[in-house]
């Protein structure tokens, strides 16, 4: 705030919780914020009046369900590891339950107030669950490799929605191009430069989904995917 830029850059919910509190006039650019009305940063999404605006990385959560009943036809319980205290989470977890459960499938919560809770959380999973999948809770993916470590021992497959955190230990990941979405932000934010008013654009929502599949840890935790899967998927890991 000290330095009163013309435009600020936010990435993540807490991230831009922090800022939109501490500022009214500076205009604010969201980025990696999957509910910006739940989490108070805009009223609505087509315009908010205010100083803020953005780029959403929500997505569809049918799609995710679809994956999971693709890669494991006999599934019945998925576990859901995340952060009872971002508004995210809390979200994606009602609106899973709301998909899932006409479908007879359970929902499974693991709650980690902190990073450091992950592990823990995720091993009170072993032997109740199919899947485990993970959303983009930051606390979840700052913890990514200890959750992974869990799934391999346990022999539970990690579907994410993130596809960064194939490369870390999930064996499939359905989400968002994040260097699209870093794009789009650019541009709205160029827009502000160029005197635009963010309380005049409407937030983004991407919609380029990127299908992460690796072989490796997939083995590892038990599953084998199927061709189907893997004919459809952006990038494989051997």
């Amino acid at each position: 705030m000290a330095d009163n830029p013309d435009a600020i850059v936010a990435i993540a919910t807490p991230s831009a919780q922090a800022v939109v509190s501490a500022t009214t006039t500076i205009p604010v650019v969201f980025s990696a914020v999957t509910e910006p009305v739940e989490a108070k940063l805009v009223p609505k999404l087509d315009g908010s009046g205010t100083n803020v605006t953005g780029a959403s990385d929500v997505l569809p959560l049918e799609p995710q369900i679809d994956l999971i009943k693709e890669l494991i036809p006999s599934v019945k319980n998925i576990g859901f590891v995340y952060s009872p205290g971002e508004v995210n989470s809390t979200v994606t977890l009602r609106n899973l339950k709301a998909i899932a459960e006409p479908q007879g499938l359970t929902i499974v919560e693991a709650p980690a107030q902190k990073s450091s809770d992950i592990a823990m959380s995720a091993q009170s999973l072993v032997g109740k669950v199919d899947v485990i999948y993970t959303s983009t809770d930051n606390n979840v993916i700052n913890a990514y490799e200890a959750l992974a470590k869990v799934a391999k021992e346990g022999k539970i497959p990690l579907v994410s929605s993130d596809p960064s955190v194939v490369e870390r230990g999930a064996s499939v990941a359905l989400g968002v191009n994040y260097h699209g979405l870093g794009l789009e932000t650019g541009k709205i934010t160029a827009r502000i430069l160029k005197g635009e008013k963010a309380g005049d654009i409407a937030v983004y929502s991407a919609s380029e989904l990127d299908l992460m599949v690796s072989k490796k840890n997939a083995s590892e935790q038990g599953l084998s995917v199927p061709q189907s899967i893997l004919d459809k998927a952006k990038t494989v890991v051997e």
